[in-house]
This record gives structure tokens, C-alpha cells and sequence, in this order.
């Protein structure tokens, strides 16, 4: 006999998969009715017995509801198998290189972004036109809010890889969220909800609506939606109020109290950072920076202009002087949310159905940034004729006095020296303001039917996605440059320094506005990505019969043409460069001051699948076939061939064996493979500015007996250039689950699952990494060579003594590295899936559900390359220090987001119109590898705590009078306040694993007409 129905219970409801937008409950009753008739993914044979039994999770509204949230982010956040999410406003520096505005992604088992196939009613999505990057590789996701979550029937979660069945991107499995077409009458819905730590606000508004025409022959579904929420600043909650962390309640009284690691203040600051072109001997340096003449500074000048700053020697700053991001910052920016949906089926006279699909979404973000800086790539030349330069001439231009020349000055000659910028930040000129809006839409429009046996699909599909992306308030290098280069009063000074008390305030007398306004500009960047398809499937459940039942099979073809391009602001592409006025040397291809120059980048590739299916029933009850109640299996094969990267086939085989009622074990074995993304492919070099730490300066530092050891390695901002290339292969995944379905007789209602799943990558798309190239560079110098990857500068006078006195041959500053993109390394993944549903109906207490979903993750192993290998060789055997740190290889469990342990947990009772549940959601303890500190002789990594939430609600619906139809639900997420976990991240935190909402109290109300 079929197990069918109890397994399909707990394949429903095991996992909370995610929604994007603000969720919207369907009415929980109609919803669980309609869950036993559906279909879920993981097969193209309708009716097949083998999807009965594939590791699918299915989520219902009534499962909705019970997490509470608030947003799909934080739905997102609540599947145990996913990591981290890499698309989320706190997660990037805000910077416009990163995917930023109403956008979140998909990461099913921490394979990363671009593993997981993300489907809307059975076909792809568009991606979303932006990117971001995974160690420091560019990736690409669907934007889960384009869903219009009002319209959803069920969301499916497949958690197997399933190429052979979807095709490319399914690597890690397959997000599915169907909507529904068969609605009938009108709902509207309302919510509100507040944060009580923090002026938090969201807002949404949503309604649909199905009617059927043509005595039912045809029907029409619309849904809608807005979202807006408000803007809450960094500053409101405690955790990340300041970019100082080091006396944070969670390390006092542990090694990392004071721990300056947790400092992540910027040198960058509106204190500058300059070098002279001699050494001025009232500072005994060429380097110097400005800092307040009094108060506690006023000990430490060594050179006072005498209003209200003064000169020290050296780069270094001390804390106040440095800039503090999270003081300036948005925690959540504000949005609004738009979304739209309408379906339409009709029914031939021939008995085949047309069915046709149209959407639009709309999101609207404002985001406030931190204020740019002069990178290390854009530095620039103060001539000794620009009015406050300090060490200029004495007389200006006019034959008149400059009243700006220090006095006294012993070694700087009459017609003065030129200072080079080495670091500022102008705050005077605002905070940057960025206004991002996305807009995409979707249009389908397909036949289904049957002929004879054979069902058929067949449908067109074109979807785009654009983003543009506009930010005020940025500063142009080359008119900044010449507004400082000015002989009068008109011109900026940079050398003002910073208020230590009004953030956007100078220290000396004020820049003008007129004077400001002259070098401000808007940057703007416009994306656009498309994607169209064309299929044709067939599937027929019963082609023939063996001794075990019908065999059903499926094939179909696909074509669909990807494309996507990145239009950069003139001053960003390379059409408008920044050559230094005062030198006449070219200096950068981006004249925006603080970010790094990107071209403009286009891309677009056709594929081409074909695939083909067997569902084969092996052992069927009536065969009496002793320990095998049955015995099922799926066999598919695909075909796919990419325009750029080539062409491949990957297998799949799976079973399920019933050995009794209440028992079945099921496996599959799969092969995968994910084609570079189009960005990886086209990038024609994109250049990136990271603190890294210069190993061959500090090794010679070392030598010399400057520093202790590498690892007080002072950080420096180090550009880096990635390129794609057209002659990147497939990454090639092999995958086997195993899993085990028990429903024991003795407990009606009582079914638990357990599956183990491995899942073996190779020629991982990726980079060396910056910091490895400059390791190598470090170790081929010891050799008497270099790495020709890392290029570097004239060597600076002042470190010839130093490299006198190591083995190194003297090397100068980082000006680049290169560093492509590469089929890299191999990776090893596995884990366990349990999960456990229990359902009790009562007579007078009403009805009760306990689920718990738990991911446990066992191994992530990255094999090096070559490279790689090279460098932990070197380390092992002495020739590289052991503080040395070889990043991205190597065990990878539990660091920087990859906890073993995830789960959720909920409880939920139905009585008459009564409802109430409870939703909780753990994540493990794991490493953050950006602050370490030696316990008890050993280099330990601070551990970011685990985390735990609770989540609460309640409803009930009328069912008499005016408010007949109308449900009222009441709700608070995090009941017990729990902050996230400290960690040495933006914000304080791992925005892309935990949340910072804190408390959140939210009341909805649905009407149905």
C-alpha cells in the first residue's frame, strides 16, 4: 500500500522556505485543504509515485504565519538549510559596486549564491541586474520580493541537487513558489508593525481577487501589494551605535577586552594624512597629519597653523581623530515596496487550457552612506601655490604675503614644497545620499493539455529586471583637486581637520558652500538584466507497465537566452579619467573620489537542454515481496549546452523502499554543475581597494627589529583587479542523499525524518585572493624572485634602511594586484537533515502541530590549488611564518557564518476561531576569522555566539454579522529581545545571519468579501 498521504504531511511542512515582500497569510484552514491535492517539484512526471518520497519541503500559510515575519528577509533567514545571504543591506559597505536597494537572495546549504534554481510557478526567474560578491567572486540571485507574496498558494523547497531535472544553478536544490490561480471572490489584508527599541515602522497593504468568466470556463487572479518601512539609524540600538567595539559588554572580562581588532574606526578621516616632498624638520618626517591644537592634542603638536589645528609627524591616528562609520549609518533604510500580479486560464473547446502570466514589482530604497575617502589609488599632489598649503610658497601669486605659510619654517625653501594626499575624508561635503529603484516584470503565456496519455506544457516566458541607481552628494577627484589648487580664499582647505564634536564640522574655519557645491556631483549606475525561455514538455505516467506498475516518463526541450548589462557613470567607466593637475600624471580611470574605477560590462549566452525522465516501480505492495512493501525509482538524464562555456550531461538516480507501513528509507545520487555567471564571464576588470597587510614590508620590518612580528602588520588599502574571462569551464558537483521517513503505528500522527546529504564540487570559480597573491610575493622574494601578480611602486627612501637590514631585496608600496578569475579549487560538503511533526486533535481542547526542522552542517572542506598548496607547504616547512594566514581553504566549518547547528521549531493550536502559536528559530556558535586572539599558547578565533528567538502569535476569525469573513491576528517576533551577537563585522554583527530588528509587535487584519 501507498504511504503517500501521511509522507506527504511531513514533506509539506518541515522546512519554512521563503517568501520575498511583506507575508501575507492566506486563511490557514482553506489553505491546509488545499495542500493535500498538490503536486510539489522534484519530478516533470505528473502523478509519478517517486515525488511521494523526494526531500521536499513544502511551505503552507498557516506555517507563514506561525514565523511572524515581518519581512522576507527574515523568512528567508528562518529555513534551517540555508546560509548566509549575501544580498542584504547589511552585509556590504553600501559602497555603489555592491548589490544594494530592495533586493535578497538565496543560498540554500552555504554552497553559495548561484547554487540554488529559483522558480516561480515552475520556471525561472529573472536574476536580479545587479551583484555581489563571495570571496570577492562576483554572484548572482533572483530577487525573492519581485514574488507578489499576497498570491502565494505554497512555496516549495527541493533539498537535492536537481540539474538533471531543472538544469544549471540547481546545484544546491530548487526554490519553488507557485501562486494561486483558482482563488475566487476578494480578500483584503492590512498589517502593522513597530519595533519597541528602536522607531521602526513597517506597513502592508495587500488584496486579491479571482472571478470566473464564461460559465467557468475561464478565471482571472489579481494580487497586489505595498510595503513601506522607515528609516532607523545605527545609532539606535547599542550594539551599533559606534564602529568601536572594544569595550563591548560581550568581551569584558575575555582576551578580546580592548582588543583593538574590535576598533574599526577608519584612519581614513577628515584629519588628513599627508606626505611632504622633503622631510620638514620641525616634524623630523615627510609624513605628517592634522589633528586639534588643543586639549589633549596640544601636547603632541609639533607645528601649529594657529587656527585651531596643527601638524604631527607620522600616519598614524589616535581613536577620536578617526573616522566612525556606524555614528553616520543606516541600520534599515527606508523602502517601498510595489507589487502586482494577475493570471488568467481559460479552457479550449478542443479540452486544452490557455494559461497566461503578467507581472510588475517596483522597489524604492533611499540609503545614506558614509562619506567618501581618498583611496590609496587616488592619491594626489598639493602644489606648493595652492592657498592652504601649509609648506607653500611664501607669497602668493599676486606678490601678496601667504597668509597660510607657516612661519619659521627652517628647510622649506621660499617657493615651497608640494604635499601629496594621502588619506582624507571630506565630511564637510555631507553624507552620501543614495537613491536606488528596481523595477522588473514578467509575461507568460502557454498551452497545457492532453493527447491520448501524454500530457503536455508548453510556454513562452520574457522577464526583465533594471535597477537604477543614483547617489547625490559624491565628490569629482578632479574638480576636488582643482578647487584645492586655488590662489585665493575660494579655495578648499583640506587641511581644516575634523570637529570632535559636530561630525560634519571642521576644526578650522569652515569651507564655503559655494566652495563645496563646486566639486559635488551624482554618480549614477543603471543595470539591466532579461531573461527569455521557450519549452515544450510531455509526461505520461503510464508509457507502459511492469510487474510493479505503470512506468512514467517525461521529456522536453528548453531554450532561453540570458543577458544582463552594467552601465557605470562616465566618471566610473573610464570616459572621464582623473589625471593629477600637479604632477600631469595619470593617476586613475575613476575621477570619483573613494571608489574604485569599473567599466562597463555586457554579456549574453543562449542555451539549449533537452531531458528526459523514467519513473520505474520496481516492487509493488502485491508482489508480497518479503522487507519491501515497495521499491520506486527515478532515472533523468539532461542535456545542456552554453554558448560560452560549453556543453554537458548530467544524470540522476533515486529510490525510495517501503520496508512496512511506517518505515521508508530513500536515496538518490545526482551529478550537477553550475555554468559561470555572465558577470564572471564578460568582467572586463574590475578594481577593488581592501586593507590587506603588506607581508614583504613588515617581513623587513620584522628583520630590522620595527616590529614584533607579521602579526602587528599595520593594514593598508591595496587595490585590487579581477577580470573574467571566456575560458572559464563548469563547476561539476557530484551529490548522494540518503534519508529515512518513520511513522511509527504506536503514535497516530507522529512522523520524523532524517537525511544525510554530501555534495562534492570541483573547479570552483574563484581567485587566488589579494591577500594570498601578496603570501606568494612574500615567499618567491625569499626565493630571490616575485610574484609578478603583485606590482609594486618606487621604493620610498625612508625604508631602504629598513630592507637594509633584512635578506629582502628593498620592494616599494602595493600598487595593484591581479587577480582573475580562475577555475580554483575543489570543495566537500555535508550534513544531516531532521525533522519531526507531531498533530494532535482533541475533542475539547482543539487541535495541536508541533514541527521541528533541524540542519546539522558536518563538513565544508575547501581543497587548495596549486597556489594554495604552495603557500601552506612554505608555511608548514618554515620558509613563510606560521602567522601567515592562507585564506579561503582548508576546514571551513563553523567560520564567518557556517554554524553546525540550525534549526526551527513551531507549536500550533486551533480551536473554533481561536488560534495561537509559537515560532523559534536557532543558529549555532561559530568563528569570526577577522579577530583572533593567543589563549593559553594558541591563536584562537573569536567565537560569535549562537542564537535563539522566539516568536509569538494569535487570531481569531469572525464568523458572524458585518465582520463575518474578517480574521484579526496579533503577534510580537523576538519576544525575548535578543540582540544579535557580537561580531567583528559591519554593524556589529553578521547582518547576513542574524537579525537586528530586536522586539517587533505587529497586528494584521484580513477581509474577505
Amino acid at each position: 500500500m501507498k504511504t503517500t498521504t501521511a509522507l506527504k504531511g511531513l514533506l509539506l511542512s518541515s522546512v519554512i522556505p521563503l517568501l520575498g515582500g511583506g507575508v501575507a497569510a492566506q486563511d490557514d484552514a482553506a489553505a491546509d485543504e488545499a495542500i493535500e491535492e498538490i503536486q510539489v517539484i522534484g519530478s516533470q512526471i505528473k502523478g509519478a509515485r517517486i515525488t511521494d518520497t523526494l526531500p521536499v519541503s513544502v511551505l503552507s500559510s498557516a506555517d507563514v504565519a506561525l514565523t511572524g515575519a515581518a519581512s522576507g528577509d527574515e523568512l528567508f533567514r528562518s529555513i534551517p538549510q540555508v546560509g548566509f545571504v549575501a544580498f542584504n543591506e547589511n552585509n556590504t559597505g553600501g559602497g555603489i559596486n555592491g548589490a544594494r536597494g530592495d533586493v535578497n537572495s538565496i543560498n540554500l546549504r552555504a554552497l553559495g549564491t548561484g547554487n540554488t534554481l529559483t522558480l516561480l510557478n515552475g520556471r525561472r526567474m529573472v536574476l536580479h541586474p545587479g551583484f555581489q560578491t563571495e570571496n570577492l567572486v562576483p554572484v548572482v540571485s533572483a530577487n525573492t520580493n519581485t514574488i507578489p507574496t499576497f498570491g502565494v498558494s505554497r512555496v516549495e523547497v527541493l533539498r537535492d541537487g536537481a540539474a538533471a531535472i531543472y538544469g544549471a544553478d540547481a546545484v544546491a536544490g530548487v526554490v519553488n513558489t507557485v501562486l494561486r490561480d483558482d482563488f475566487e471572490g476578494i480578500t483584503a489584508h492590512a498589517r502593522y508593525g513597530f519595533a519597541d527599541n528602536t522607531g521602526r515602522q513597517d506597513l502592508t497593504l495587500s488584496a486579491r481577487a479571482g472571478f470566473n468568466f464564461n460559465g467557468g470556463q475561464t478565471h482571472v487572479s489579481l494580487f497586489g501589494s505595498y510595503y513601506n518601512r522607515n528609516r532607523t539609524a545605527a545609532t539606535e540600538r547599542e550594539f551599533s551605535a559606534t564602529s568601536d567595539r572594544r569595550n563591548a559588554a560581550e568581551l569584558i572580562g575575555t582576551p578580546f577586552e580592548g582588543d583593538s581588532q574590535f576598533r574599526n574606526l577608519s584612519i581614513n578621516s577628515p584629519f588628513g594624512r599627508f606626505r611632504a616632498d622633503i622631510r620638514i624638520d620641525e616634524l623630523g618626517d615627510d609624513d605628517f597629519h592634522v589633528q586639534p591644537a588643543s586639549g589633549d592634542f596640544a601636547a603632541s603638536c609639533l607645528v601649529d597653523r594657529g587656527d585651531g589645528v596643527c601638524f604631527d609627524n607620522g600616519t598614524s591616528l589616535e581613536d577620536p581623530l578617526r573616522y566612525d562609520f556606524d555614528v553616520r549609518r543606516t541600520l534599515h533604510s527606508p523602502r517601498d515596496r510595489y507589487n502586482f500580479f494577475a493570471m488568467i486560464t481559460h479552457e479550449l473547446e478542443s479540452g486544452a487550457e490557455f494559461y497566461a502570466e503578467a507581472g510588475y514589482y517596483r522597489g524604492e530604497v533611499e540609503q545614506a552612506g558614509s562619506h567618501g575617502s581618498v583611496l590609496t589609488s587616488q592619491r594626489f599632489d598639493i602644489s606648493s601655490t595652492a592657498f592652504y598649503n601649509p609648506f607653500g610658497a611664501t607669497t602668493l601669486a599676486d606678490g601678496s604675503p601667504n597668509p597660510n605659510r607657516i612661519a619659521g619654517l627652517t628647510n622649506v625653501p621660499d617657493e615651497g614644497v608640494d604635499i601629496q594626499v594621502r588619506n582624507l575624508r571630506p565630511v564637510d561635503a555631507g553624507l552620501r545620499v543614495t537613491n536606488v529603484t528596481d523595477d522588473s516584470f514578467r509575461v507568460l503565456g502557454g498551452f497545457r493539455g492532453n493527447w491520448g496519455e501524454w500530457d503536455y506544457d508548453t510556454a513562452v516566458l520574457y522577464s526583465e529586471a533594471t535597477t537604477e541607481d543614483l547617489t547625490n552628494n559624491r565628490i569629482s577627484l578632479s574638480l576636488f583637486q582643482q578647487a584645492i589648487e586655488r590662489t585665493d580664499s575660494s579655495a578648499y582647505n583640506p587641511f581644516a581637520g575634523g570637529s570632535l564634536t559636530d561630525l560634519a564640522g571642521s576644526t578650522a574655519p569652515a569651507n564655503s558652500e559655494a566652495t563645496i557645491d563646486s566639486f559635488r556631483i551624482d554618480v549614477s549606475r543603471n543595470n539591466k538584466s532579461t531573461l527569455f525561455l521557450a519549452d515544450f514538455k510531455l509526461s505520461n505516467a503510464n508509457v507502459f507497465e511492469l510487474r510493479g506498475g505503470d512506468v512514467g516518463f517525461a521529456t522536453g526541450v528548453e531554450a532561453r537566452r540570458e543577458s544582463f548589462f552594467d552601465d557605470r557613470d562616465d566618471r566610473l567607466d573610464g570616459t572621464t579619467t582623473f589625471t593629477d593637475i600637479v604632477t600631469g600624471n595619470f593617476v586613475t580611470t575613476s575621477d570619483v573620489l573613494g571608489s574604485s574605477p569599473t567599466p562597463d560590462t555586457s554579456g549574453s549566452r543562449w542555451v539549449l537542454s533537452a531531458f528526459a525522465e523514467f519513473a520505474v516501480p520496481v516492487v509493488s505492495p502485491d508482489m508480497n515481496v518479503p522487507l519491501i512493501q515497495s521499491l520506486d525509482l527515478q532515472i533523468a538524464g539532461r542535456y545542456e549546452d552554453f554558448e560560452v562555456s560549453g556543453s554537458t550531461f548530467k544524470p540522476k538516480v533515486a529510490a525510495s523502499w517501503v520496508v512496512t507501513d511506517g518505515l521508508m528509507f530513500r536515496g538518490a545520487w545526482s551529478e550537477g554543475f553550475r555554468a559561470p555567471n555572465l558577470v564572471q564571464i564578460f568582467d572586463t576588470g574590475i578594481r577593488r581597494v581592501n586593507t590587506r597587510d603588506d607581508l614583504v614590508i613588515c617581513q623587513a620590518r620584522v628583520d630590522a627589529g620595527d616590529l614584533a612580528d607579521l602579526g602587528d602588520c599595520p593594514g593598508a588599502g591595496v587595490e585590487s583587479v579581477r577580470s573574467g574571462t571566456t575560458e572559464l569551464g563548469n563547476e561539476n558537483t557530484t551529490q548522494i542523499n540518503i534519508g529515512a521517513v518513520i511513522e511509527p503505528q504506536f503514535a497516530p500522527g507522529f512522523t520524523f525524518t532524517i537525511d544525510y546529504w554530501r555534495v562534492e564540487q570541483r573547479d570552483i570559480v574563484g581567485i587566488f585572493g589579494d591577500a594570498n597573491q601578496i603570501a606568494l610575493d612574500l615567499l618567491l622574494r625569499t626565493q630571490g624572485s616575485s610574484n609578478p601578480n603583485v606590482v609594486r611602486g618606487e621604493v620610498d627612501p625612508d625604508l631602504i634602511p629598513i630592507f637594509a637590514a633584512s635578506s629582502l631585496a628593498p620592494a616599494g608600496e602595493i600598487i595593484e594586484v591581479r587577480d582573475p578569475y580562475t577555475n580554483l579549487d575543489d570543495r566537500v560538503v555535508s550534513g544531516f537533515d531532521f525533522g519531526v511533526r507531531y498533530e494532535l486533535d482533541t475533542n475539547d481542547a482543539g487541535s495541536f502541530t508541533f514541527k521541528f526542522n533541524a540542519a546539522n552542517l558536518r563538513t565544508f572542506t575547501q581543497t587548495p590549488g596549486e597556489l594554495g598548496q604552495q603557500l601552506l607547504t612554505a608555511i608548514d616547512s618554515g620558509q613563510l611564518p606560521g602567522s601567515v594566514e592562507v585564506a579561503g581553504i582548508g576546514d571551513l566549518i563553523e567560520q564567518n557564518g557556517r554554524p553546525k547547528w540550525r534549526y526551527s521549531s513551531s507549536l500550533r493550536w486551533r480551536y473554533d476561531q481561536f488560534g495561537a502559536g509559537f515560532f523559534a528559530r536557532y543558529v549555532g556558535a561559530f568563528n569570526d576569522t577577522s579577530a583572533d586572539a593567543v589563549i593559553d599558547g594558541v591563536s584562537t578565533d573569536y567565537r560569535v555566539d549562537d542564537w535563539f528567538t522566539v516568536n509569538a502569535n494569535a487570531s481569531y476569525n469572525f464568523d458572524e454579522g458585518f465582520l463575518d469573513g474578517t480574521r484579526l491576528r496579533v503577534g510580537i517576533n523576538n519576544l525575548f529581545d535578543r540582540d544579535p551577537p557580537l561580531a567583528d563585522e559591519s554593524f556589529g554583527y553578521f547582518g547576513s545571519i542574524h537579525s537586528a530588528t530586536g522586539r517587533f509587535f505587529y497586528i494584521d487584519i484580513q477581509k474577505t468579501f
